[in-house]
């Protein structure tokens, strides 16, 4: 089949989904280019793509994502988001930037509901997506996006929350059935050590056709990769650009709504869960003495079970992490070092996915303290493969 033969079969094809659907569709929706993205997802099996995109249109309507606009307002946490859409790649794909590293994702995760993080995901799409039209209205147009993540300063007690990974998982789950080839590429730069587990993680639900497209580069190589598909000077230094702010900060804060490094208000959290651990049959309640340690273990028998925990503590911070050994004879070695948390602030839940059977011990850490015991509740359990607790 020569490319002219070809051609004409995906046009063909564009058309009779077009056809199929089109008492669905608004009028934007019926344009070659989005019609076009669910054959190619189902490589242009017409039945197919049909079922997908009905399914998408089918769980947009029923979350009120179809009303999202340009007038939408989102929820006042969503200010502490450090993103912004910086321009073009050379190929016309939307460049969007996102310093997750000052951003704090704990507070974001507890003060959004899922449906109000998939709502504001979905914002920031369309508003991508049409002033990109606007400002493209006169140029080949690529439907696709490239992100940059610069993920300086992430630490691992952020990462490893529970309704962090929640709303993780809700926002990549929905982006990669509801937005499909929409992706161009993920570059990752400032990557923390830990980052290996949040790559294994993705890997659990993530296909191979979104994982391929991921690039972990250092920010010296930052210029001479970017470089080849992105001006420079629209992209911070920080992550080996050439913006800098006014008064020369690489991190160009002024890109952003609020100052980097900025907790979420605790007044903007969606709840208070003090309390809840107190009234749970399954929770623990022990006393940390002062200089002391407090270790639970949870053994492990499959490999990618889910553990889970939670917990708090009354006036005063703890520190905590998380160990693995393989059985009682062996020696403990830290996934997470031990870091203080304030779990009298706000209480504290994780998960972790483990990759290897054994034991895993959760440390709750009072050995810096001299005078001062810790009043410690705590709930650990571990999940089958088979249960996601992230749906």
């Amino acid at each position: 089949m020569d490319a002219l033969e070809y051609e004409e079969l995906e046009s063909s094809a564009v058309q009779t989904l077009r056809e199929r659907v089109a008492d669905l569709l608004t009028e934007e929706q019926k344009e070659d280019y989005f019609i076009k993205k669910w054959l190619m997802a189902q490589n242009f099996d017409i039945d197919k793509a049909e079922l997908m995109l009905k399914q998408h249109l089918k769980f947009m309507k029923s979350r009120g994502l179809d009303k999202i606009d340009e007038n939408y307002i989102p929820p006042k946490a969503a200010d502490y988001f450090h993103t912004r859409m910086l321009g073009y790649d050379t190929e016309g794909s939307v460049i969007r930037f996102l310093h997750l590293g000052a951003t704090d994702i704990r507070g974001l995760a507890l003060s959004l509901s899922k449906i109000d993080a998939l709502r504001y995901a979905t914002y920031v799409l369309l508003c991508d997506g049409r002033k990109q039209r606007r400002e493209k209205a006169n140029d080949i147009i690529c439907h696709k996006q490239v992100y940059i993540f610069d993920l300086a300063g992430l630490n691992w007690t952020s990462v490893i929350q529970r309704a962090v990974i929640e709303k993780a998982y809700t926002l990549l789950t929905n982006y990669e059935k509801n937005h499909p080839e929409s992706l161009k590429c993920v570059y990752v730069i400032n990557a923390p050590s830990f980052f290996n587990f949040i790559y294994n993680w993705l890997k659990t639900f993530l296909p191979e056709s979104i994982l391929s497209k991921l690039h972990l580069i250092s920010k010296e190589n930052a210029p001479q990769i970017l470089g080849k598909h992105i001006d420079l000077s629209i992209l911070p230094a920080s992550v080996g650009g050439k913006l800098v702010d006014a008064n020369g900060d690489p991190n160009c804060p002024s890109l952003f709504k609020m100052p980097l490094n900025v907790p979420v208000p605790e007044s903007l959290m969606l709840y208070n869960q003090f309390g809840v651990l107190d009234n749970d049959p399954l929770a623990v309640k022990v006393v940390v003495e002062c200089g002391a340690e407090h270790k639970v273990e949870a053994l492990v028998s499959e490999i990618n079970s889910f553990l889970q925990w939670d917990y708090q503590t009354v006036n005063f911070d703890i520190c905590f992490g998380l160990n693995f050994k393989k059985d009682e004879n062996s020696e403990s070695k830290p996934i997470f070092p031990t870091r203080r948390v304030d779990s009298h602030r706000i209480p504290e839940s994780g998960s972790f996915t483990c990759e290897e059977t054994g034991i895993y011990e959760l440390v709750f850490d009072n050995s810096y303290s001299w005078f001062t015991k810790k009043d410690l509740v705590y709930k650990v359990s571990v999940l089958s493969p088979e249960r996601n607790p992230y749906e």
